[in-house]
């Protein structure tokens, strides 16, 4: 079940139309975009945004449906990204006069709900990292230039972009993370496993990891923190999550490693469910970088979207 979860979480890179970049010498410490003029196309009474290469905001019932674009930045191994600051947005136009439809996300469309007041989306841009099997990482930065506010039909749109781009070089991986089962019942108790090494220098290293609700991505329970002074070679790490009467579903355990600055030497993640049975009542347990499939009603419209349940590490409100 696990196998085909990240199946379909590498499938849907490879369908995405993201812009990837990837770089035979160091990886840049900035980055310049410029994101393509939007197009409109009205059905009805309804008009339809989109960027060329773009892809459509889904994420939130009853907000407009709005476009975003997508790039991405591959690291070689031990390359681990920081953070991700925007530092110029440029290249603002302008517009009214737009009716864009409303996204509704369920199945079973009685009434369309009423649009939520106010600009949207509310956020700049947000970024993640994706963990490859091979140790390398892969940068994914969305992009809102695109603004609506429902209440005066007016768009704000930013066409050019700059980032800085934090990161640091790490010895130190997981070299494998695992769960005891892969289905357990309320109750039971979570065995997390951790293989480690750091193949450099001596390195005071703090390993900490958490529980986390596939779909909602919030904390459920930290796991206690453990500190390992001067560590240098291969070691391991057992943590233990008592479920109590936690719901059922979907979950994940993530781990990291940080140096005694905060800084993140390296992450992983593995997924587990509570009493779901082997024929599966929902969507597989997914990890951050994993999509599953939801049905999304656009206006009138059905089409299959792809979302992204990955943890989002960082996001960046507007001014």
């Amino acid at each position: 079940m696990l196998r085909k979860a990240l199946l379909l979480g590498i499938s849907f890179l490879l369908l995405s139309p993201l812009a990837s970049i990837s770089y035979a010498a160091e990886p840049p410490s900035s980055l310049e975009i410029s994101i393509p003029d939007y197009t409109v196309t009205t059905v009805g009474a309804l008009d339809y945004v989109d960027i060329p290469s773009g892809e459509i905001l889904l994420a939130e019932e009853g907000r407009p449906r709005v476009p975003y674009y997508a790039t991405s930045i591959n690291y070689p191994k031990g390359y681990q990204v920081q953070d991700v600051i925007l530092e110029e947005r440029s290249g603002l136009e302008t517009e009214e006069g737009l009716r864009l439809s409303v996204v509704v996300l369920s199945s079973n469309l009685t009434s369309l709900p009423e649009m939520e007041k106010g600009w949207y989306p509310e956020e700049d841009y947000n970024w993640r990292v994706w963990e490859n099997p091979n140790g390398s990482t892969t940068l994914i930065i969305k992009i809102y230039p695109f603004y609506y506010d429902p209440e005066t039909t007016d768009v704000k749109f930013y066409k050019n972009y700059r980032f800085d781009i934090e990161y640091i070089i790490s010895n130190v991986e997981i070299t494998a993370l695992s769960t005891d089962k892969d289905v357990y019942e309320p109750g039971d108790e979570v065995t997390l496993d951790m293989c480690l090494n750091n193949s450099g220098e001596t390195q005071d290293i703090v390993v900490s990891s958490v529980i986390r609700q596939h779909g909602r991505g919030e904390i459920i329970e930290g796991l206690p923190i453990r500190s390992l002074k001067d560590f240098v070679g291969e070691g391991s790490y057992s943590a233990v999550w008592s479920i109590g009467d936690a719901e059922t579903g979907y979950y994940y355990a993530e781990a990291i490693l940080t140096d005694t600055s905060g800084n993140v030497l390296d992450k992983d993640t593995v997924g587990f469910g509570i009493q779901v049975s082997e024929a599966g009542e929902g969507p597989p347990p997914a990890q951050p970088g994993e999509f599953p499939t939801l049905y999304v009603i656009i206006g009138a419209v059905v089409v299959v979207a792809i979302i992204a349940s990955a943890l989002v590490i960082r996001s960046r409100k507007k001014a």
